[in-house]
């Protein structure tokens, strides 16, 4: 059963998995230029079998080091928590990306399978209910935290804060290496996007997540960036992929930390459950690891 879910973009919400996925699902077809219907019907399946996870005396669940997969393992965990199942339960992490692996060499991980242990579904249970808290502060907090049990975890919850807006500039990490790798002389979307995510500990973004990333930067009252084909042209990024992109004044002001992003064009996203709204939102400092308050948090 794969997990297609890109749970470091939108809105997460707690409750039920049903109930995730009614925010999810229209969520991810919306961004994406998916048929809701179809994701919606893919997500319902998906819950379906997990609800009969009693038919089997036994469950592996394979995932991978980076931001992606670890989300979605605590999400799963989580789901087990709820459901008081540890019985049977078998959990394979891997330290590189299954999808590169051959089938001589991908039972290597199958050999460290161990036992979830109820310690794992407590932990999981509490990053995902953090996860989905209206502020990012008790995930921050979470960091210290981090079970050596799950040891994948905490630096894919660092990357994870590393989306919100910086001081200084307003990027997230993956536009500030965007922005980065323009000023480097690298106007071509696909080559960035390699560039961008060959230099991430544990690449996790796809070239469509980030492509939509580049149009958000493209599309503002102020653009940091041009050279994209008219929005809505293209829904699954193909004429994208074959533009040739280039800095904006502003994109060149924001690169040089002379002006800032966010001030310049506000915001509306979320990052789980937070939602980045206006122009005074959540940030954080990746090189102090910090977060740091919207001016009116304290109102």
């Amino acid at each position: 059963l794969p997990w297609r879910d890109i749970l470091h973009e939108g809105p997460v919400a707690a409750g039920s998995l049903e109930a995730l996925s009614a925010v999810r699902a229209p969520w991810l077809a919306e961004r994406f230029g998916l048929d809701p219907a179809e994701v919606a019907e893919t997500f319902a399946e998906r819950d379906a079998l997990m609800r009969r996870h009693g038919d089997f005396e036994t469950v592996e669940l394979w995932f991978e080091h980076d931001l992606y997969d670890q989300l979605q393992l605590a999400e799963i965990l989580s789901f087990f928590a709820d459901e008081n199942r540890s019985d049977g339960l078998l959990l394979i992490q891997a330290d590189s990306f299954l999808g590169a692996e051959r089938p001589d060499t991908i039972l290597r991980f199958a050999e460290r399978a161990r036992a979830v242990s109820e310690d794992d579904l407590d932990a999981a249970d509490f990053v995902w209910a953090d996860l989905a808290m209206p502020t990012p502060e008790s995930l921050a907090r979470r960091l210290d935290e981090a079970p050596e049990h799950l040891p994948f975890l905490a630096p894919a919850l660092h990357r994870f804060l590393g989306g919100l807006p910086s001081p200084g500039k307003g990027l997230g990490g993956t536009e500030a290496g965007a922005l980065a790798g323009m000023g480097a002389g690298i106007p071509a979307p696909a080559e960035l996007f390699r560039h961008v995510i060959g230099r991430e500990e544990a690449a996790f973004m796809g070239d469509l997540s980030f492509f939509r990333l580049i149009e958000d930067l493209a599309s503002g009252a102020v653009p940091l960036m041009a050279g994209l084909p008219p929005s809505g042209e293209d829904p699954h990024g193909g004429a994208l992929a074959g533009a040739s992109l280039a800095l904006t004044d502003a994109g060149e002001a924001v690169l040089a930390g002379g002006a800032d992003h966010v001030a310049l064009n506000g915001l509306d996203r979320w990052l789980g459950g937070t939602r980045l709204l206006g122009r005074d939102v959540w940030r954080f400092d990746r090189g102090e690891m910090r977060l740091v308050p919207p001016e009116g948090a304290g109102a």
